[in-house]
């Protein structure tokens, strides 16, 4: 089950993970459900109650009837990086600095999938990719410079938001 922060996401800061959590659980609120919960903040809860095993139907209908969490949240991130070729300005003289020869690009890609406790199905599974692509500017002659100025976390941050707002349109819960 996709329900915990895949470990592709220790790439990101504990800080830029906090925030994310924070805003998927704000969207959520928004679109009006409530009773939404992220499986990786869940574990104390769970421990608590006696669940140790989601994957066991017992265990897992005790999140819906001792919890109140009719449905948990699951994030994977899949390949998240960014592109472009550095090169020297001058080969000769590595300390003339170096610029970008290709256009840049930062992409993501991210799994949401929420899961309802009482039946143990997922209701709904997206997968969705953001890219940032860079911006030309001019520097004369008619060049110009390609630059990007996103980043891993913003591409993150784009993916969540367009797979949650997919998700909700197409819930039917």
């Amino acid at each position: 089950m996709p329900l915990q922060w895949d470990p592709s996401f220790r790439q990101l800061s504990t800080a830029q993970i906090n925030e994310l959590e924070r805003m998927i659980l704000e969207i959520f609120r928004e679109e009006g459900f409530t009773q939404v919960e992220l499986y990786d903040r869940m574990e104390y809860e769970l421990l608590n109650a006696g669940i140790r095993d989601v994957n066991d139907p017992v265990q897992r209908a005790k999140i819906n009837l001792e919890l109140g969490i009719p449905y948990l949240l699951g994030l994977s991130l899949g390949e998240s990086d960014w592109s472009g070729n550095w090169e020297a300005i001058d080969p000769d003289f590595p300390e003339a600095g170096t610029y970008w020869e290709e256009d840049t690009q930062v992409s993501s890609m991210l799994r949401i999938a929420l899961f309802e406790t009482a039946a143990g199905d997922i209701v709904s599974d997206y997968a969705v990719e953001a890219t940032i692509n860079g911006m030309p500017i001019p520097i004369g002659d008619g060049e110009s410079l390609t630059l990007n100025f996103g980043s891993v976390i913003r591409a993150v941050s784009i993916a969540t938001r367009k797979g949650i707002k997919n998700l909700v349109t197409d819930c039917s819960c």
